[in-house]
């Protein structure tokens, strides 16, 4: 029993150790804006997203130099949408489908010499937002890639189930444990992208990006193979994103297509810590019966607190159906191993009515 004791704490400790920093942007607004910035939104049948991204960036406090959406094939209403708010449309060549093809041209026509990509699903949550964006890439210099993830807005129960991995997405990118900014950095999050036009040509961009390949990590691979450095940020108070509301098999198809690959540019002692993390959170029930329950209802409260306060920093995911935890953790465990047969396996997935090799 008290061996299992000991693996518990240690999980708990390694929660901490791997996802103990915030991480937050700077609060300060008061961006120089000598450059103009272009917005460039790649999407595929968005209609129903575009107009609270859209109203969300009229309201910005801050000159956008302008919006260009980059219609990726698709069959509903977003390229109206689009042109119904004044953005510049754009539509991908037919032998060059996908995100990142999509990024690229935008970032082609694009005449701005700072660009912000952003996922038609998010929305600024303050007038200030792409100011305090803007001012905390300023404050490093203008260099590298920036990167903020957004925040989770959960609206129906079973989106409850996407904590664990928001969690696990932003502790296996590196930047958010204790040891900050001096543990190198695994990729990028793709909703949100800020970069000088400049950097961004001479690294390729997204330049040549097979259909089904990470674009944010490989974008940020490329930054890194440049020496350019790689900010990460979470985007609490500052942008949000409702991940896949048309339902269960929608969110099973998100999480599936890129999760097992993503795992591997997690650092290896991060890793480890995430794994104990997972292990401890999934199987306190199960040793309760066998060992004490007053032990382990002990063992549960601190992992519940746990669970909250990071919860909180992720998204809006409900702190009474958490108590559920360890299904939550068992489910993560079920997919990110469907995950990996998908990846390793069969080598392929199913993402917005497309079949992606991998």
């Amino acid at each position: 029993m008290y061996l299992w004791l000991v693996g518990w704490l240690l999980a708990w400790f390694s929660g901490w150790l791997v996802f103990g920093r915030r991480g937050y942007v700077p609060k300060d607004t008061t961006a120089d804006m000598p450059d103009r910035l272009s917005i460039i939104i790649p999407a595929r049948n968005e209609a129903a997203n575009l107009p609270q991204l859209f109203r969300s960036l009229q309201a910005q406090q801050i000159d956008i130099h302008e919006v260009l959406v980059i219609d990726d094939g698709s069959t509903d209403q977003t390229q109206a949408v689009a042109q119904r708010f004044g953005a510049t449309v754009l539509a991908t060549k037919t032998d060059q489908p996908g995100k990142a093809a999509a990024c690229w041209q935008g970032a082609q026509a694009a005449t701005g010499t700072l660009l912000l990509f952003l996922d038609a699903d998010t929305a600024f949550l303050t007038t200030g937002g792409i100011s305090q964006i803007v001012a905390a890439f300023q404050n490093k210099g203008n260099q590298g890639l920036m990167s903020v993830q957004p925040y989770h807005q959960v609206q129906k129960v079973y989106e409850q189930l996407s904590y664990v991995f928001n969690v696990v997405l932003m502790a296996g990118l590196n930047r958010f444990s204790v040891f900050g900014e001096s543990v190198k950095a695994g990729g990028a999050f793709g909703p949100c992208l800020l970069c000088t036009r400049q950097a961004y040509q001479e690294v390729s961009g997204h330049q040549d990006m097979a259909l089904g390949i990470l674009d944010d990590i490989a974008l940020a691979k490329r930054f890194m193979a440049a020496q350019r450095p790689i900010h990460l940020y979470g985007g609490r108070g500052l942008l949000a994103f409702r991940m896949y509301p048309k339902g269960f098999k929608q969110l099973i198809q998100g999480w599936t297509k890129d999760f097992a690959t993503a795992a591997q540019v997690t650092n290896p002692g991060l890793m480890v810590g995430i794994i104990l993390w997972l292990i401890g959170n999934s199987t306190i029930p199960c040793v309760g019966l066998l060992y004490s329950w007053p032990i382990a209802a002990v063992c549960y409260a601190v992992f519940y607190g746990q669970n909250v306060y990071f919860a909180k920093r992720v998204g809006t995911f409900r702190r009474d159906l958490l108590i559920l935890f360890p299904g939550y953790f068992c489910f993560f465990l079920c997919l990110f191993a469907w995950s990996a047969i998908q990846t390793y396996i069969r080598k392929s997935v199913v993402w917005k009515d497309r079949k992606i090799h991998l």
